[in-house]
């Protein structure tokens, strides 16, 4: 790194490092600064000022906020970040952050220049969730640059973008979620079964695509979750799950019936047209030899149309999910089986995903303690149904109540998807597939 120092007048010297070149013009800069004393004192301004700002801070110096977005979208590519987020990323990126913040010297960058851009947004009408979705790029981008060494400090940490309202998750009803899927029985027995499939089991839309019948164990009724499908600019790839971690998913015996009678239509109609299906084919595939996924834009889509025509605006694909996990939560399977499930990393989550359900159960715990603990009957003789060492039943009430309820709680808490969920989802669901079993349609 380069420095100069000029005397201006006795006494006062302008020490200058060079700092690169504008990346625009190509004119090189530098910053400067006044010292008063003599020459030696000049000297040692000059070190001090090359030595505090190191090869890492100067070229951040002579950078611009755009040009450190390129270098962050380049180490995104790197370290494989999921195809849908890049994706993501350069939209917002293009769209709003570039055009907003692009021209200004990453070093000259405050806080105040991200508050002014979230408040433009705002005034065009973007959504708190938006605006922090923008701020979350921004801050990831200048976390890069600290770690880099540009920065010394993050200054979207400073910045005030809008709060998010947490609004309760809307859960689709039994019978929204049975008149979808026989609505798409209808029009597309493969997609119905796609639909089926991700309300019995809560698993993400590309999770579904993704399946094969490789990692589908009819015999014990599981699921081998490992990769999920996302759409690229080539057409469509796989990659791991979101929480890029495997999961095993298990199925009740209306799951099972589901993909027997589905695998069994997918062969009649390779068989009809006479096509041999690949090795290791996908579970869900618009292809009849199985070997490509549907796309997940493509279920979406296919929902959409269903769901329009049975006037049921708002619900959208992704509320089977949360279907699933209310079901669940109020029938009492414990918040960790629940998130194992649905594949969060963190149960955290699905408790303040979910919390509104556990309310609810919570309303009823507080009438059940309210029946153990109810006084007496004053009218009822003292000595009916008590015996001499517990005059007034108190003891038996509570330990009746006690076990027979406590032991439903603790074992609902402590199991997973048992016989009794299991039971209750093929009364629900369950005949909405199955009474269609005996009928083949060609597609």
């Amino acid at each position: 790194m380069q420095g100069s120092k000029r005397q201006r007048r006795p006494g006062v010297w302008e020490v200058r490092v060079f700092i690169g070149s504008d990346p625009r013009t190509g004119a090189p800069k530098q910053i400067s600064k006044t010292v008063y004393g003599g020459a030696r004192d000049a000297d040692a301004a000059l070190r001090e000022m090359i030595d505090s700002l190191g090869p890492a801070e100067a070229e951040a110096r002579s950078a611009t906020f755009s040009q450190l977005i390129d270098r962050f979208l380049e180490e995104c590519e790197r370290v494989e970040l999921s195809p849908t987020t890049l994706r993501n990323y350069r939209s917002e990126i293009e769209k709003t952050i570039r055009p907003g913040l692009g021209g200004v010297a990453l070093h000259r960058l405050t806080a105040r220049h991200l508050d002014e851009l979230y408040g433009r947004m705002k005034l065009d009408g973007r959504s708190p969730k938006t605006i922090r979705n923008h701020h979350a790029v921004i801050s990831a981008a200048l976390h890069q640059a600290v770690r880099w060494g540009w920065l010394r400090e993050n200054v979207a940490e400073r910045a005030k973008p809008p709060r998010i309202s947490q609004t309760r998750v809307k859960a689709p009803t039994v019978e929204a979620v049975r008149q979808v899927i026989e609505a798409a029985e209808d029009r597309y027995h493969r997609l119905a079964a796609f639909l089926m499939l991700a309300a019995l089991t809560g698993m993400r839309r590309g999770e579904v695509c993704a399946l094969r019948w490789s990692e589908v164990d009819l015999e014990r009724g599981s699921l081998d979750v490992s990769r999920s499908v996302v759409v690229v600019d080539q057409g469509v790839a796989l990659k791991s799950t979101k929480t890029d971690r495997s999961r095993m998913v298990a199925l009740d015996d209306v799951g099972i019936a589901v993909l027997t009678r589905h695998r069994q239509l997918v062969e009649e109609h390779a068989d009809l047209a006479r096509t041999k299906i690949v090795d290791d084919p996908f579970v869900f595939s618009p292809e009849l030899d199985g070997s490509l996924p549907f796309r997940p834009d493509t279920v979406t889509s296919f929902f959409i149309r269903v769901r329009d025509e049975l006037g049921l605006a708002g619900l959208r694909l992704h509320d089977l999910r949360h279907f699933t996990a209310t079901q669940l939560i109020g029938m009492g399977v414990d918040i960790r089986t629940v998130a194992g499930r649905l594949g969060h990393s963190d149960p955290s989550l699905t408790l303040r995903t979910y919390s509104h359900v556990l309310e609810q159960r919570d309303r009823a715990a507080a009438a059940l303690m309210g029946q153990i603990l109810r006084p007496l009957d004053p009218t009822t003789p003292q000595g009916a149904g008590t015996s001499s060492s517990d005059p007034d039943g108190r003891t038996k009430a509570l330990r009746r109540g006690t076990t027979r309820k406590g032991l439903r709680a603790d074992e609902a808490a402590g199991s997973s998807v048992d016989a009794t969920t299991r039971r209750r989802s093929s009364s629900e669901l369950g005949p909405t597939m199955s009474r269609r079993s005996s009928r083949t349609r060609s597609e």
